[in-house]
């Protein structure tokens, strides 16, 4: 008797237990929020935030499912920059992904005291920019990528196709720690190579044109450095170049689609992947500071043949066939250089929209 009603209390308590975890299930999780923040819009950044949406989906992260993304855009505009990283930690992320240098800088500030972590693409120097400590345990909760170019290999190849090279023109933001590190690097590979620098400083977009005119007769060559001002405002040194025949060497390799003869260097849809993996461990509950900074391994060649033709250099079937991508068809480039300088101007923004 006493066994049978120690059974029917056990039956009874496992009962009222089913009944608890049906009348309380397990909460659903709410998806990862992730701001996404670049501070402009050019190609090569671009490219990283696609890189980095494709890869996470990949992954099995789900837009709307268990992901949510918030992504805004600075417009070149540093206090926006500043705006934005102070608004996704009053959002509460989970993770921000911040794309080069200067957005970089403004999150890193604005998470300070918070355990949001960090996780930036395209970041040329992570030490010298304040980022990290170091690229092998960066600390503070911040990781990345950095997009390091091979400064001299990207001189040898001018050199190769541009053999009578003596002075080099260069536009520059001073106030860009990205691109005072580069032009540190530069200036370095140029004394090697007895090359000469014509500098103009700009500290806007706005400034881009009339310092490339300003460059007209005074240098063999144009040289496009690590700094997003300049690289934002490729298309007005294209349009200089081409239409007074010099030379155009991007840094960036995506902006060799805008124009330029050609560049060596990583490709930056890779860059956005690679910063996916980072993100993908930090979700997983690695801390960001404890994963090495991951850089660029490999260099790939990038041409156009359109600018190629139009500032009188030739590239050889041997490079081409090396290429990761050849831009530009010779023809079209012709008749473009007849039309006025308006005109000009217009069919390169409308072929910039489309690609």
């Amino acid at each position: 008797m006493k066994n049978k009603l120690v059974s029917l209390l056990l039956t009874a308590t496992l009962l009222l237990l089913m009944t608890a975890v049906t009348a309380y299930p397990e909460p659903i999780k709410e998806p990862v929020k992730v701001g996404i923040t670049q501070i402009a819009a050019n190609p090569g950044i671009d490219a990283i935030r696609k890189g980095f949406l494709s890869q996470m989906k990949i992954m099995g992260y789900e837009e709307n499912v268990n992901i949510k993304y918030i992504q805004t855009n600075a417009q070149g505009d540093n206090s926006a920059a500043q705006s934005i990283a102070k608004s996704y930690v009053n959002e509460k992320v989970d993770l921000i992904f911040s794309i080069t240098t200067p957005s970089s800088q403004m999150c890193a500030q604005a998470i300070k005291g918070t355990n949001i972590p960090l996780i930036f693409g395209a970041v040329t120097d992570p030490v010298a920019a304040g980022l990290v400590k170091s690229l092998e345990k960066p600390e503070f909760n911040i990781t990345g990528t950095s997009d390091k170019w091979p400064v001299e290999a990207q001189f040898d190849l001018l050199l190769r196709l541009v053999p009578g090279v003596k002075t080099i023109g260069i536009i520059y933001n001073p106030g860009e720690t990205n691109s005072e590190s580069n032009m540190k690097e530069v200036e370095a590979v140029c004394a090697k190579k007895n090359l000469k620098i014509v500098r103009v400083a700009v500290s806007n977009t706005s400034e881009v044109y009339s310092a490339a005119v300003s460059l007209v007769g005074r240098c063999d060559a144009i040289y496009v450095p690590a700094d997003n001002t300049v690289i934002s405002s490729m298309e007005s040194i294209v349009k200089v170049s081409e239409k007074n025949k010099i030379p155009l060497l991007p840094g960036v390799s995506s902006g060799v689609a805008i124009g330029g003869f050609g560049t060596i260097g990583p490709d930056y849809f890779d860059i956005g992947v690679e910063s996916a993996k980072l993100a993908d461990m930090v979700i997983k509950g690695k801390n960001a500071g404890e994963i090495p900074v991951a850089t660029a391994k490999k260099y790939e060649f990038y041409f156009n043949l359109k600018s190629a033709e139009l500032t009188g250099v030739t590239i050889p079937d041997e490079l081409l066939k090396k290429a990761a991508k050849v831009y530009g068809d010779i023809e079209p480039a012709k008749a473009a250089a007849k039309k006025s300088s308006r005109e000009y101007e217009k069919a390169a923004e409308k072929s910039i929209r489309l690609k």
